[in-house]
């Protein structure tokens, strides 16, 4: 079988973070005087881990670079940020199709874990809207320093101030966004619990195959059912040249 052989000068804290703390199993281990090293199973790739330290000729490793990555591919992102016994970053999605969260071994390696999110379900709906003029409060609220940190965090976007405001009329469209809300998303927490604040879940979409954005449903019982925010990097009434009453695309990713 395949392997990929990673040298370190920290090789107990590396055996440890790869079997003790991220649980994989070790399929074969040597320990003599010029070559000590461990193999372990990432579920379908094997890990090499070699002590540079007792190679007959070591290696000059220099510091680690991130074109070095070790992805692991899993079927439940959730559950395999909880069995992992490190602290780790909130999970996030992507617009390519994935959800995933990174750590670092102790020597600065990025290791990834990703989960492939289903093309055959609603990853390629499309959403048929009207562009329309929203309340004002999407500058405030995508500034927020809670919100935005999330936002960069879990979808990959650092806001432009402001949010784009959508119509939905269309009957198919309009079946479409409904069977999305009663999906998870990705969820925004709100730290504070005044009588105003709620928490949101959030669904990334491309705008025209142009844009990458995410819609925001906040969880308020009264929310309109027909009308959709979305955050993206970029003025999309500027990018796109929109108008209100434009129709403009949405496709769910």
């Amino acid at each position: 079988m395949s392997y990929v052989a990673l040298a370190t000068e920290r090789y107990d804290d590396v055996a440890e973070f790869y079997g003790g703390l991220l649980g994989f199993p070790v399929v074969d281990r040597w320990d003599r005087p010029n070559a000590r090293g461990l193999r372990f199973d990432l579920g379908g790739m094997r890990l090499e881990i070699m002590d540079n330290r007792r190679e007959k000729s070591p290696l000059d490793l220099g510091a680690p670079a991130d074109r070095v990555h070790v992805v692991i591919e899993v079927d439940d992102i959730e559950e395999a940020r909880d069995s992992i016994r490190i602290e780790a970053p909130p999970v996030q999605a992507t617009s390519w199709g994935a959800r995933l969260f990174q750590v670092r071994d102790p020597d600065g390696v990025p290791v990834t874990f990703l989960q492939w999110i289903s093309t055959e379900s609603h990853t390629r709906e499309k959403i048929r809207g009207r562009v329309t003029t929203g309340a004002g409060q999407g500058k405030y609220f995508t500034r927020l320093a809670w919100a935005r940190r999330q936002f960069i965090e879990k979808l990959g976007i650092d806001p432009f101030p402001g949010t784009i405001n959508v119509i939905v009329d269309e009957p198919e469209s309009m079946s479409v966004w409904g069977r999305i809300k009663n999906t998870p998303g990705v969820s925004i927490d709100n730290p504070n619990s005044g009588p105003h604040d709620c928490n949101a879940r959030c669904y990334q979409v491309s705008i025209e195959g142009q844009v990458d954005a995410a819609i925001v449903l906040p969880e308020v019982a009264d929310y309109s059912t027909n009308r959709i925010e979305i955050i993206a990097e970029t003025g999309v009434r500027e990018a796109l040249g929109l108008n209100d009453g434009d129709s403009l695309i949405l496709e769910i990713e």
